[in-house]
């Protein structure tokens, strides 16, 4: 038993120093501002390229998402968050670049690290097109959880089936080796739709009231959708992301 109470107190000790060295080194705000939005919520520019996959607005996810919309939107919480737009709403199947992140790992290894983005947007353009998809539409997934993350609030996913995550993650390979990127997070990468960036951290009240807000929710969520094939696309800000093509299957 003594044994036991040491052991407990050493890792309530360790657990202590954690959460103080993170007060201590966490930046002022959580990730996403002052870069995708200011403090007080106002999106900022903030360009790049994507593949990722639109949540279509006549899902039965999308009709649930916007009820959750409309209660985070009238939450006393609300100055806490920034939402994003019903129609930015998305998974993404393949990060690309954002112009002002260009470390190793963001940016294509056969191009100029200064290089416009411009020039990464119809590089890639160009490859993708030729680019053979050998995972057909549409792609099968379950919302698994609502979460408030140290980012944002998003619903988690996964793949219905063991084969398809396996062609959904030998797709990222191939774009990976095709688009000469592979992100830090490639291989664990978590399947998401994000719905919010918070602009400040929260207390454990706030943090307490969120997360029950999202079970509540989650309970009556559709849990099972489909998402079409992959877009290219381009975007200038977290608000809005323009397709500029599908990619396809050239067998």
């Amino acid at each position: 038993m003594f044994k036991w109470r040491r052991r407990q107190k050493y890792q309530e000790d360790q657990l202590e120093q954690q959460h103080q060295q993170f007060a201590v080194t966490r930046p002022h705000h959580p990730v996403g501002v002052p870069r995708k939005f200011d403090p007080d919520g106002n999106v900022q520019r903030f360009p790049g390229n994507t593949i990722l996959c639109h949540l279509s607005p006549s899902s039965e996810l999308y009709g649930s998402m916007q009820q959750l919309y409309d209660k985070l939107a009238a939450s006393p919480l609300a100055h806490l968050y920034a939402l994003l737009p019903p129609p930015s709403w998305h998974m993404t199947v393949f990060d690309g670049v954002c112009d002002q992140v260009r470390a190793p790992g963001s940016w294509p290894r056969d191009l100029a690290a200064d290089a416009p983005l411009e020039a990464c947007t119809a590089r890639f353009a160009e490859k993708l097109a030729a680019f053979d998809l050998q995972c057909g539409p549409p792609l099968r997934l379950t919302a698994t959880a609502v979460t408030s993350q140290l980012f944002g609030i998003c619903v988690n996913l996964r793949l219905q089936t063991a084969d398809e995550e396996s062609r959904f993650r030998t797709l990222r390979d191939l774009l990976a080796d095709a688009l000469q990127i592979r992100h830090p997070h490639h291989a664990n990468y978590g399947l998401h739709l994000s719905m919010a960036y918070y602009l400040s951290y929260l207390d454990q009240a706030q943090a307490d009231e969120i997360a029950t807000l999202l079970a509540d929710h989650f309970r009556d969520m559709p849990k099972e959708f489909e998402l079409g094939a992959p877009e290219f696309c381009t975007f200038e800000n977290m608000s809005q992301f323009d397709r500029l093509f599908y990619l396809k299957n050239q067998g």
